[in-house]
């Protein structure tokens, strides 16, 4: 007679894998700064909102047109066009550009004319050198800044005006420092 343990087929045996498993995919860089909703005080580089990255070892020099929001961590020399779209500087980026953006963050280092549709702050690590023009604009304690700041920018809003890239200011590269020492 059979019990019930014997009316049961026998279970096969799995092979084992001999490969290495392969890891899960990364998950995409995200930035704070991009939400303009948070209310505290973190770093551009902490993770909420997914963003476009150029990283510190990028350099690019030319016209730079996008349709996401930007972090900037390499070298940008040239004009940076984020329409509608927001910019971060981080602490690792070198801008020489004249930008224009929805909001403008600057952790890092530029040099070239800044234009925000609607806010652009300064953080304390950074240096900018350059003009702003901006609804808001934010100077953080200890940040360095030589330049003007104009926050009367509704003819900048009206449609029927230029786009501020259009300007000459904006359409010229950014010139080396001309100064000469003394003979």
């Amino acid at each position: 007679m059979l019990s019930k343990k014997d009316k049961q087929p026998p279970t096969p045996v799995q092979p084992q894998a001999t490969s290495t498993p392969v890891p899960p995919p990364a998950e995409p860089r995200v930035n704070t700064a991009m939400n303009n909703n948070s209310s505290n005080n973190t770093s551009a580089t902490s993770p909420t909102a997914v963003t476009a990255v150029i990283g510190p070892k990028i350099r690019f020099k030319g016209e730079l047109i996008g349709e996401e929001d930007l972090l900037v961590q390499g070298q940008i020399d040239g004009t940076i066009n984020l329409k509608d779209h927001n910019l971060v500087v981080g602490q690792q980026g070198v801008v020489k550009a004249n930008v224009i953006a929805k909001t403008v963050t600057i952790e890092g280092n530029v040099e070239g004319d800044l234009f925000g549709q609607e806010k652009i702050t300064i953080k304390a690590s950074s240096n900018v050198n350059g003009n702003i023009t901006a609804d808001r604009v934010s100077l953080e304690d200890g940040a360095k800044f030589r330049g003007s700041i104009d926050m009367d920018v509704d003819a900048s809003k009206d449609p029927t005006k230029s786009n501020p890239l259009d300007k000459p200011s904006f359409n010229k590269p950014l010139e080396k420092d001309k100064t000469t020492t003394p003979a």
